[in-house]
């Protein structure tokens, strides 16, 4: 393995983002620490491969590695496997670094081999906001929530983790495990997290580890993954049933939030509600009464958490 120069491997699973790649890949280059730029492109069918490989004939820091499709973990896993150096820094491929972060990452490890180090990756929010664009507002604060609970109790960043922004030694990474046995359909990130808790390793979140992240979800894609947040957590449950109340979607929620899940998360109620919920989410979006189409917005999401959840086989969650 290449320890020379203090250089470090950036790894990025990518799918089917071939019109915003460049504005990932190109920071991520000029940064003096990077020593190679590993994207592995997850089955992508957008001209992402050609135009990667095009591009690493001038520069061949890039390094193209093509599987089928198998998911962001599997990626991940692909790409810290072919990495050459000892230290590998994770980025999605929607998260555009800051001058510097791959530097910056790479000196959280010069005195520790055993460190998860977390980014900051606030989202972009569009400013003035537009019809639609709920599931980025919504996905913004729960974001800046969360990065709140790492400030608090680091230990919730194994977790709580979100994975777009992070470094480790590349031994770590493979000895815990990127990915899975079984794929999930959501919460790969969180995963990770618990097999680094279990494995041992230090948690740091750095807000001066700065990327932007580039979100857009409509409001179909929203719904679906909730649900399939719903059932990965069941999964999760399974995996670590020690911490299975932790894992529980409805341990966390307010009284009122229950209260809407029982009555129109039951599967007699939601093909109705969900479409219902949706439907008036996106008509008051069309209209610009924000606060609605967040309300409903809401809704929406717990009610598919809520079914996904059930769907992946936990029949009963509250009284």
């Amino acid at each position: 393995m290449n320890t020379s120069g203090g250089f470090v491997s950036v790894v990025i699973p990518t799918f089917n983002r071939r019109t915003t790649l460049a504005r990932v890949i190109k920071p991520v280059l000029d940064d003096s620490s990077t020593g190679e730029v590993v994207v592995v492109v997850d089955g992508c069918q957008d001209g992402t491969l050609e135009f990667l490989r095009e591009w690493a004939q001038s520069e061949p820091r890039i390094r193209v590695i093509y599987q089928e499709n198998a998911g962001e973990g599997i990626a991940r896993r692909k790409g810290v496997e072919e990495a050459q150096y000892d230290t590998v820094v994770l980025l999605d491929d929607d998260v555009e670094a800051s001058v510097g972060l791959i530097s910056a990452h790479a000196s959280w490890h010069l005195d520790n081999d055993h460190r998860l180090v977390l980014g900051y990756m606030p989202t972009r929010v569009p400013y003035p906001r537009s019809s639609g664009q709920v599931a980025t507002v919504l996905y913004a604060e729960d974001y800046e929530s969360t990065c709140k609970l790492y400030e608090t109790d680091s230990r919730s960043i194994f977790t709580h983790l979100w994975a777009g922004n992070m470094s480790l030694r590349r031994c770590n990474a493979l000895n815990v495990g990127l990915g899975g046995q079984s794929r999930l359909g959501y919460h790969e990130d969180l995963r990770f997290g618990l097999k680094c808790q279990e494995a041992g390793l230090e948690a740091v979140f750095d807000r001066s580890l700065l990327a932007w992240h580039s979100h857009s979800r409509n409001l179909r894609k929203f719904a679906t993954e909730s649900r399939r947040s719903g059932e990965g957590r069941v999964q999760l449950m399974r995996a670590y049933p020690s911490l299975a109340e932790d894992l529980n979607p409805f341990s966390s929620m307010s009284v009122r939030e229950i209260t809407i899940v029982r009555y129109l998360g039951s599967a007699l109620t939601r093909p109705i509600s969900a479409p219902l919920a949706m439907a008036t989410s996106y008509v008051s979006g069309r209209l610009k009464v924000w606060r609605l189409e967040t309300i409903f917005a809401r809704v929406l999401r717990l009610i598919e958490i809520s079914f996904g959840f059930k769907r992946a086989g936990k029949v009963r969650h509250f009284g």
